[in-house]
């Protein structure tokens, strides 16, 4: 039997996983390898990487791939690679490491509170999006006012996957869907943003821009003998994990919503233009624009949940001899949709739309039992992504489901019922490799186009519809939890102050 005639492969660098997959021109899983990301915590709030060790994951990764049966590595046309966004990675002039922080460091969260109003206002509005602390320019900031030293050294500001392709290639670069975090409408470097923000002198440190789907470079025989990849192998400059994911889950046009249910939930548009969106990061998408919203902890919130209330499942699980989300799917499917009057904020790490939030059990009664709050767990993180999908734009006619969460059944169907729209759910699991090895089969000329490739590679495993007698009690909590969101708010505030004074 012949072996597939183009073998593309993806890196997925995220935050808690680097997975590295090898796909055939259909699509097709051949092999896959995950590996956990390394960190580097040197202070409280600091959250960094060290290049090297980052290096040394994806090469042990890539290389479990490429020696499988499965994967004939003469066939391989192309590497994608799509990492985690924000966060600040850089270079010195001989291609030395600089720094390595990652998007979920705190050190910066205050470093522009300080600053005028009227200054952040405006970078907000040339940007269309206000920094944040994560994001590379408050970085910038807060090393020209902290570390100048390694704010001095930086010669070519990087993103987390740039890092990555410039191990395989050589090269340094970065692609459209990052490069946007330093531009607005308008796909040009914004120097006047970094003068506003007095680091002028670090915007000659931006790296050229290439195209998602096209080569950043080749792959070199450093990294070939490292990684198993082909000498000279097409390496496409890629996307932001976001963007990654969103591709392959199919969705390059706007209409079609994406929301990501894993540790960390996103809800995500393809948009048009980026001010056809309400709210979210804007960010460049391939020929259009996208706008995202996370939930700092999405399937997070039913983790904390059944760790601390759920032995008596696991040890259920354990004695059938099934996995223990068996037992929590089947724990929701026994309560009815609304939970009996229970709603759940899963606010566990704050939340975008209220900074000072918590996570909390509203209308808990003597009746109520673990399944019932189980079940509001997994109805208020639905809420609040369809609530963030709608909030970004009205104009999404179905959604994909994508994410480790996805493949619950229970739980998408609650996603169909909540939003009132059809809920499908990709073939492909690993769709944020799948992304990268996309942009990865464009760059090489095995796809003409990303639409074809999309069209040739993604699939459908399944498709849900909305029950509409459930909507309309959907309807009913969903008030309540917006109602509950608002009338928090002082309560909110006074219980952050309490626990910061632990």
């Amino acid at each position: 039997m012949n072996g597939p005639e183009n073998v593309l492969v993806g890196v997925d660098a995220g935050l808690t996983n680097v997975t590295v997959t090898a796909f055939d021109g259909a699509g097709g899983e051949l092999a896959s390898a995950s590996r956990a990301t390394p960190t580097v915590e040197t202070a409280p709030g600091r959250d960094e990487q060290d290049h090297d060790r980052l290096w040394d994951v994806v090469c042990e990764a890539t290389a479990a791939v490429t020696e499988r049966d499965a994967v004939p590595t003469d066939a391989v046309a192309g590497v994608g690679v799509a990492g985690h966004g924000h966060g600040l990675y850089g270079l010195d002039a001989d291609g030395a490491p600089v720094c390595g922080i990652k998007s979920t460091d705190s050190r910066a969260l205050d470093t522009l509170a300080t600053a005028r109003s009227d200054v952040l206002e405006t970078v907000a509005g040339r940007l269309g999006w206000e920094p944040f602390g994560a994001d590379p320019l408050s970085l910038l900031v807060w090393l020209r006012e902290h570390d100048r030293d390694t704010y001095d050294r930086l010669e070519t500001v990087l993103f987390s996957k740039d890092v990555l392709t410039h191990r395989l290639t050589g090269e340094r670069s970065t692609d459209p869907s990052e490069a946007s975090v330093f531009y607005g409408p308008t796909p040009e470097y914004d120097e006047r943003v970094f003068s506003m923000l007095d680091i002028e002198d670090a915007f000659d440190a931006l790296p050229p821009v290439v195209p998602s789907t096209e080569p950043c470079g080749t792959v070199t025989a450093a990294a070939a003998a490292r990684t198993g990849l082909p000498e000279g192998t097409p390496v496409a400059a890629g996307l932001h994990d976001v963007a990654a994911c969103t591709l392959g889950a199919g969705v390059v046009e706007p209409g079609d919503g994406l929301l990501i249910l894993g540790t960390w939930g996103q809800s995500v548009a393809v948009l048009d233009a980026p001010e056809d969106g309400e709210s979210g990061l804007p960010r460049r998408y391939l020929n259009r624009w996208l706008r995202y919203e996370g939930l700092r902890s999405g399937a997070a919130s039913v983790e904390w949940f059944v760790e601390n209330c759920g032995a008596d499942w696991r040890r259920e699980a354990e004695e059938r001899g099934v996995s223990p989300y068996v037992v929590y799917e089947e724990a929701v499917s026994g309560v009815s949709p609304g939970a009996d009057g229970l709603v759940f904020h899963p606010f566990l790490k704050g939340s975008t739309d209220h900074p000072n939030s918590s996570g909390g059990f509203y209308g808990l009664r003597l009746e109520h039992t673990k399944a019932h709050m189980l079940r509001a767990v997994y109805e208020g993180i639905a809420i609040s992504q369809t609530g963030a999908l709608r909030s970004i734009t009205a104009d999404v006619d179905a959604i994909r489901l994508t994410g480790g969460g996805a493949q619950s059944e229970a739980w998408a169907q609650m996603f169909a019922d909540v939003s009132t729209l059809p809920v499908t759910v990709p073939t492909e699991r690993e769709t944020g490799a799948l992304g990268a090895a996309l942009c990865g089969g464009v760059a090489a000329g095995v796809y003409p186009t990303v639409e074809a490739a999309v069209d040739r590679a993604v699939g459908t495993a399944v498709r849900y519809d909305p029950d509409p007698e459930t909507e309309e009690r959907y309807r009913a909590v969903s008030d309540a939890f917006a109602q509950v969101a608002d009338a928090m708010e002082p309560p909110w505030e006074t219980l952050k102050s309490l626990a910061q004074e632990r």
